[in-house]
């Protein structure tokens, strides 16, 4: 196996808790790319938050975000692979959250990521670490009415996300949003539930992105923590990584188990599995 495409979630991965990307995670990210791999970031992020973190570490030619329902080619400024919600599933979604407090509630679209005054006001309440809220908050595109907004604008929602301190609130939530066909619904997070179409997740962007690279799934490195990573890890083929920090199911499904999102877990992976494999060939 010689991998050569290193794919990584952010938060909970690369990310640390301060909501950052450590000297070592970037300095183990540069050396691979010296020696021809392919860096891409995974996320259940909106494509924009995620560029941000993935300048970084190199990551800025190929990028799978919203858990896969986006998946872009900057090189050549291409969408290689997009799916929205549908339009009946996001009035059933937009039903369920636009009369709860307690929850800050965006709608994820090419234009940003939507949401209500109401919704809003939860933001620097609901979860998020200081950080994240500092850096995006004055970039959230704030709307009376959202499903409005999109209609406009002729967007399509990728994906829904909720959050809320309040666990036994995005319990309730998602055990109804979990009843709507065609959504998937998942908790990357303890604060925080997605609602992407049924079908999308990183696995298929995986898969998507390495038919369009030509590149062998064999000689991939995919490293996470949370359940929107599972898929990555049930894909037959690449080199599993999980985190320290990484849920029991996650670590049921990886290769290899390293240090934790605090402790470098990143760089550890790919010094051992990357650059020392190169440096031995």
């Amino acid at each position: 196996m010689t991998i050569k495409m290193i794919i990584t979630d952010l938060d909970g991965t690369l990310l640390n808790s301060a909501n950052t990307i450590s000297d070592k995670n970037i300095q183990a990210f540069r050396k691979a790319i010296t020696m021809g791999i392919i860096p891409v970031v995974a996320t259940g992020r909106i494509d924009s938050e995620a560029l941000f973190f993935a300048r970084s570490i190199g990551a800025t030619d190929y990028l799978i975000a919203g858990s896969g329902g986006v998946i872009k080619d900057y090189k050549n400024n291409k969408i290689i692979h997009e799916v929205a919600l549908d339009s009946k599933n996001i009035k059933e979604l937009l039903g369920i959250v636009e009369s709860c407090n307690e929850i800050f509630w965006q709608a994820f679209t090419n234009r940003g990521c939507v949401c209500t005054e109401k919704s809003f006001v939860w933001m620097d309440r609901s979860g998020w670490a200081k950080a994240h809220v500092e850096e995006f908050k004055d970039k959230q595109i704030v709307a009376r009415d959202v499903q409005a907004y999109v209609d406009n604008h002729e967007l399509g929602i990728n994906k829904l996300v909720i959050s809320s301190t309040n666990y036994s609130l995005l319990d309730e939530l998602m055990e109804k949003m979990d009843k709507i066909d065609g959504v998937e619904v998942i908790r990357p997070m303890d604060y925080c539930a997605e609602c992407i179409p049924a079908g999308v997740n990183k696995g298929f962007g995986l898969i998507k992105l390495c038919n369009y690279l030509e590149v062998d799934i064999k000689d991939v490195m995919v490293i996470g923590d949370s359940d929107n990573d599972r898929e990555m890890f049930e894909v037959h083929g690449p080199l599993k990584i999980a985190m320290g920090n990484a849920r029991d199911s996650i670590k049921e499904l990886a290769t290899h188990i390293v240090s934790t999102n605090e402790k470098d877990g990143v760089a550890e992976a790919i010094n051992k599995f990357v650059l020392n494999k190169k440096a031995e060939e």
